[in-house]
């Protein structure tokens, strides 16, 4: 027997099951994409705006003082610390030790278990519980996605002091059709630690420098960059960074030079006139003739480099400076030669003057922040809590922490009878006010270290802003 096809009642039924609860499918939805969104903040990629300049030039939180500025938006990624765990120089977003309140944004610089200090502006890094100041210490070395993003590119246009007649400058070009040199910084024998050095943009020119301690410190870690076209007649070309008494001489064969010329690294100290170390490469290269080739010679974290076309060529490990003052030189041996897309730039000089803490013993699972704009930076040198103990209504007391800054937290007033109330907002974000004569205050304390626990992730791209009136197109890698 052949089935009756369905009746239209039949399917008047059947369409109105399927959209009996529209409005539910729809909230339905909703709910579980805002479930999804939230739990993909939560674990997986939150964007964050940087709300003070203590990464700065690296990440930028500028104020103008006129209700605008200059604010990254970093995307940051919250997933991969759920398997493992931060590693140095990483840029990180954490819960603020001493405000847990607050989100901060810094480089990892220390990683438990070790012992670390400042010294010459560089850090150094020894098995926990080394005698602070030994030789255990060892400068820390930093990969170089890393030192291209912490060095700070300086303005060479017209700063090149030049000896000879013949020998011209333009921009990021010097010209030389003989033999002779050229000295960078053109006014001074030394490169300082300038608060505007490295920023992007036209936002150098811009920044306050009022108690920043601008130019206090000489910085001997540089990097030179640029290319070379040498003339026939030239028998070397020669980049010459010098580090106080210190003499580090990276020298390039020109196509004048012997056949079987290599290229070399010679140190060598002026004042005492010893101490010359010599390094050839493994094989005979000259400079071709006009033809431009690049180059790269710095001197940072104790090890001299160079390279050639992107190659490293020779590396060489020195000891540790006891001066800081520094010069550039570029030489030419025999004939001249064509340099251009010239640069100069300054590695990041940690500040301890003036600060709490440069040295720290870091138990595991523990690490030690600092900001790369050191010389305004609210980081592990100068962090430490205010501590009270304060009555409670049972005749006890307890013990009350909160950030100690200055004027900002916490905060005392006094009433018309010269009654003190203290308002302040303890370690965990909590607001407490009492009379201040019914505390005891116990004086400060430092906390320098960032426990695992509260680390929420990395930072990993700038996203924004674009600013095309002062030159800003932020979108880039956090390295």
């Amino acid at each position: 027997m052949t089935p009756s096809p369905p009746t239209a009642v039949t399917k008047k039924t059947d369409s109105t099951t399927e959209r009996t609860h529209p409005w539910r499918d729809n909230i339905e939805a909703i709910t579980v994409s805002i479930i999804i969104i939230v739990l993909f903040k939560y674990f997986v990629l939150e964007a964050y705006k940087i709300p003070t300049g203590s990464m700065q030039p690296t990440l930028m939180g500028w104020d103008d003082g006129e209700g605008g500025g200059v604010f990254d938006r970093v995307l940051v990624d919250k997933f991969s610390f759920h398997y493992r765990d931060p590693e140095r120089f990483e840029v990180v977003v954490f819960r603020y030790p001493l405000d847990q309140s607050k989100n901060f944004i810094k480089r990892v610089v220390g990683v438990g278990p070790e012992s670390l200090e400042i010294r010459g502006g560089d850090l150094f890094s020894a098995p926990l519980g080394a005698a602070h100041g030994s030789d255990e210490f060892k400068i820390v070395r930093r990969a170089r996605s890393v030192l291209d993003a912490q060095l700070k590119p300086l303005d060479v246009a017209g700063e090149w002091r030049l000896d000879g007649d013949n020998w011209r400058s333009v921009g990021q070009s010097i010209s030389a059709s003989g033999a002779g040199q050229a000295v960078f910084p053109r006014t001074s024998n030394n490169i300082r630690d300038q608060y505007s050095d490295g920023y992007p943009g036209k936002l150098g020119a811009l920044q306050n420098i009022a108690g920043k301690r601008s130019g206090a410190n000489a910085v001997g870690d540089v990097r030179v960059t640029g290319t070379i076209a040498a003339n026939a007649e030239c028998s070397e070309v020669v980049v010459e960074l010098r580090e106080g008494a210190w003499h580090y001489r990276f020298s390039l064969p020109g196509p004048a030079a012997d056949e079987t010329a290599k290229p070399y690294l010679r140190t060598h100290n002026s004042r005492t006139g010893l101490d010359t170390r010599k390094k050839l490469s493994v094989n005979p290269w000259r400079l071709p003739t006009k033809t431009p080739v690049e180059f790269l010679a710095q001197n940072v974290d104790d090890l001299l480099e160079l390279e050639v076309d992107g190659e490293v060529v020779l590396t060489l490990e020195i000891p540790s400076a006891a001066e800081r003052t520094c010069t550039v030189s570029l030489v030419t041996e025999g004939g001249g030669a064509e340099f251009t897309e010239l640069g100069v730039a300054r590695d990041i000089y940690y500040t301890s003057a003036g600060q709490r803490t440069t040295s720290w013993d870091i138990p595991a699972d523990h690490f030690v922040m600092l900001g790369d704009n050191t010389q305004d930076s609210s980081d592990a040198r100068d962090w430490n809590l205010t501590r009270f103990e304060v009555p409670t209504e049972d005749g006890q007391t307890e013990l009350v922490r909160g950030n100690n800054r200055g004027t900002e937290n916490p905060i005392i007033v006094a009433d018309e009878h010269g009654k003190a109330t203290v308002f302040l907002q303890d370690e965990f974000g909590e607001r407490w006010v009492f009379p201040r004569d019914s505390a005891r205050s116990l004086g400060p304390v430092g906390l320098s270290l960032v426990p695992r626990s509260l680390i929420r992730g990395r930072a990993v791209l700038v996203v924004w802003p674009l600013a095309p009136s002062l030159d800003i197109y932020r979108l880039k890698w956090v390295r």
